[in-house]
């Protein structure tokens, strides 16, 4: 008897430990005796509701608290209990719920399996650094008390609002994807511009992964990254002249997808790597007029992709790449968010280049040092294959240096300045040169296909441009911070100074600066096939040439070029424009408006035009400015250096006629410039600052 008495007390000790699901979660008594089967289910509550009873676990070992997994650094949704979908009863009792992703939450891809006591003991024992470690904790209490579970979510299948709305229901597929459900495209249509763009655009900026230029691949392309496949379909129908309806269908969803990103929707590396590619190609449909000349749009454009792409990049915790000792379960994912986030560094820093902006992105990091091994999604996989890893890497270098040269000659207009007038700029700008022609010794004769070298090799061109060109710059400022006689105008100062260029102290500099730009153009006219090859090219390499022809009207308005020099570069100038042509598939395509910009700033001006004539004109060429004594409104300055060879606005402006601002000259920073003409007014006071200034670079007289 006694025995029996221990092993009763036993099996009620066992019992009163266990509980059924929805006794649980109502945080009620669960009665297991009433079906005469002591410790099993059914219990009495079930019994009485209808319901499935479904006996818990034992929580005994510390209180639970069932947090959102976290999987590629985006929240999870929690979903409902499989226990309780067969009963419609149970449904308004479980509410799918978000965890806000914090610090807290950014742990690696699939990460391994922890015990409830460990994650317990992480929500317990952190104390929160911001509001959103306070919130995720908030959440995980939460989700504690209500009892809901929680399941992973595959954050690779975005919902598509257009077809929940029209169906109810969210179809996978390439017929799920909302341009093939519209009907705007077919699936056939959808698989050629995947396989044109694979074809020549892709090598430009390998993102894309490669598993999606197969045809079984498609449907897992449309519903898994919807924002990188739209990308894929606007760069590639944005030259279709014969087919514009179909870059309009693309342009208009990139557009809708682009703006739901900058409103703050749940994105992922895909969205990022779209917004990459839009910033290197920027297609006309998502700009909403398109002017007959080029005035540096796209710059504009591709400067707000680029910067919403490294703050979406930062918040799902794509910095975190740069760190090879972050232990991951998922290698392919890990290297497709480090290609990633390496060339939001790229092109961040090119185009704060390009247009003189502060950088957005901290980059890799300078002990990182990524090489061609951390990239294996851009390794050939068969012998004769391009090696896309080591074009990155080259990339990376030079990006490096092109980072340099902005953050020490061009950091701010006080400090360039500074170094301009003091001439601390010649030991930078020495070092510079070395350090460029020592990355062109490394990665001057890789091994890769001609495109791809004239990429590199115009890239290294323009660098040298970039970073003697400040040299250019100084030799304009110590000029004009001389005294000069009362009846010597400003102009003929700067000629006077520039008559002699060997005889200057930065010679050298000044020299290289005119050599780079021609050497640019002549790779663009000589060495890339304009159909074949520049047609697909980034936007940026028209800009940089672009860049080049301007600098060079820039170096001839001053006089440092004889006229048998002049004439070479007039006609090497000329060539380029034709080439702009020929790569153009349209009037509006921007090799055709930087053509004609370049046309009208090159081409001979009148002696004067009637007035009657120049507003009938709405492109004709600036008259040259009258006399200043009898127009005080004007500098005794030539027009010729009324804009930046950076400013394309500028240069629109005054090819097309308009007057620019003369805040780009800058003439406000030296002393002695602001004397008194013979009118007795002050020469800067008519000048307003340019709406771009901001740094060195935007304000520059060349």
């Amino acid at each position: 008897m006694e025995d029996e008495s221990i092993e009763t007390a036993r099996e009620i000790a066992r019992r009163v430990s266990r509980a059924c699901l929805h006794c649980r979660q109502r945080k009620s008594r669960c009665d297991l005796d009433s079906s005469g089967n002591p410790g099993k289910p059914p219990c009495r509550r079930c019994v009485l509701e209808n319901r499935e009873c479904v006996l818990g676990s034992s929580n005994r070992g510390g209180r639970r608290v069932r947090k959102n997994k976290i999987k590629n650094f985006t929240p999870a949704a929690t979903t409902r209990n499989k226990s309780d979908t067969s009963s419609p009863a149970n449904s308004d009792n479980c509410q799918p719920s978000a965890s806000y992703p914090g610090p807290l939450v950014f742990l690696p891809p699939n990460p391994p399996a922890t015990s409830t006591s460990e994650v317990d003991d992480t929500s317990i024992s952190t104390v929160p650094r911001n509001p959103s470690d306070a919130w995720q904790c908030l959440t995980g209490i939460a989700t504690q008390g209500a009892g809901a579970t929680s399941e992973t979510r595959n954050d690779h299948t975005p919902t598509d609002s257009y077809s929940s709305l029209r169906n109810g229901v969210i179809s996978d597929g390439i017929k799920a994807y909302r341009l093939v459900q519209s009907r705007a495209l077919d699936p056939e249509t959808v698989w050629q511009l995947i396989s044109r763009y694979a074809e020549n655009f892709h090598q430009y900026l390998p993102v894309v992964p490669r598993k999606y230029f197969r045809r079984a691949a498609l449907d897992a392309f449309a519903t898994n990254e919807k924002h990188l496949l739209t990308a894929v379909l606007t760069i590639a129908s944005k030259d279709l002249v014969d087919q514009p309806e179909i870059h309009e269908y693309c342009s208009k969803y990139m557009h809708e997808l682009v703006s739901d990103i900058a409103m703050g929707a749940e994105c992922d590396v895909e969205a990022i790597e779209s917004l990459l590619l839009l910033a290197e190609w920027e297609p006309q449909g998502l700009r909403p007029r398109i002017e007959r000349v080029g005035r540096g749009e796209e710059d504009r454009a591709a400067w707000m992709h680029v910067g919403l792409a490294l703050r979406s990049g930062y918040f799902i915790g794509m910095d975190r790449t740069s760190f090879r000792g972050d232990s991951s379960s998922d290698p392919e994912g890990e290297a497709r968010r480090r290609l990633a986030w390496a060339s939001c560094y790229i092109s961040d820093r090119l185009i704060s280049v390009r247009i003189g902006r502060a950088f957005w992105s901290r980059g890799p990091g300078p002990m990182t040092g990524l090489v061609s091994q951390d990239f294996p999604s851009l390794q050939p996989d068969n012998e004769g294959e391009e090696d896309y890893s080591k074009i990155l890497q080259a990339m990376l270098d030079l990006t490096q240096l092109y980072g340099n040269v902005h953050e020490v000659l061009y950091s701010g207009m006080r400090s360039s300045n500074h170094m301009m007038l003091m001439g601390d700029y010649v030991k930078y700008v020495d070092d510079f040169r070395l350090a460029i022609l020592r990355w062109k010794s490394i990665w001057g004769s890789l091994d890769c296909s001609p495109p791809m070298q004239a990429t590199l090799q115009l890239s290294y061109e323009y660098l040298r441009l970039y970073t003697t060109a400040f040299a250019f710059q100084a030799a304009i400022s110590q000029s004009l911070a001389k005294p000069k006689s009362a009846s010597q105008s400003q102009r003929e100062q700067l000629r006077a100074t520039f008559k002699d260029v060997a005889s200057m102290p930065d010679a050298r500099f000044i020299y290289e600066s005119v050599d780079a730009a021609k050497s640019y153009l002549t790779i663009l006219v000589y060495l890339v096939d304009p159909e074949k090859h520049l047609h697909f090219m980034p936007l940026r390499f028209y800009l940089y040439g672009i860049y080049s022809a301007v600098f060079l009207y820039k170096a001839r308005s001053f006089g440092m070029m004889v006229p048998a020099e002049e004439a070479k570069v007039q006609d090497l100038v000329s060539r380029t424009t034709e080439v702009l042509k020929q790569a153009s598939a349209g009037t509006d395509d921007i090799g055709s408006r930087y053509a004609r910009l370049l046309e009208l700033l090159w081409k001979p001006k009148a002696p004067s035009n009637p007035p009657a004539e120049t507003q009938q004109n709405k492109f004709s060429m600036q008259p040259a400015l009258s006399n200043p004594v009898a127009d005080p409104v004007f500098m005794d300055f030539s027009p010729a250096n009324d804009f930046s060879w950076l400013d394309l606005e500028a240069v629109g402006d005054y090819v097309s006629g308009d007057l620019v601002s003369g805040g780009l000259l800058g003439l406000d920073t030296f002393p002695n410039v602001s004397d008194m003409d013979q009118t007795g007014m002050s020469r800067t006071q008519s000048w307003q600052p340019s709406a771009w200034m901001g740094d060195m670079s935007s304000s520059l007289l060349f």
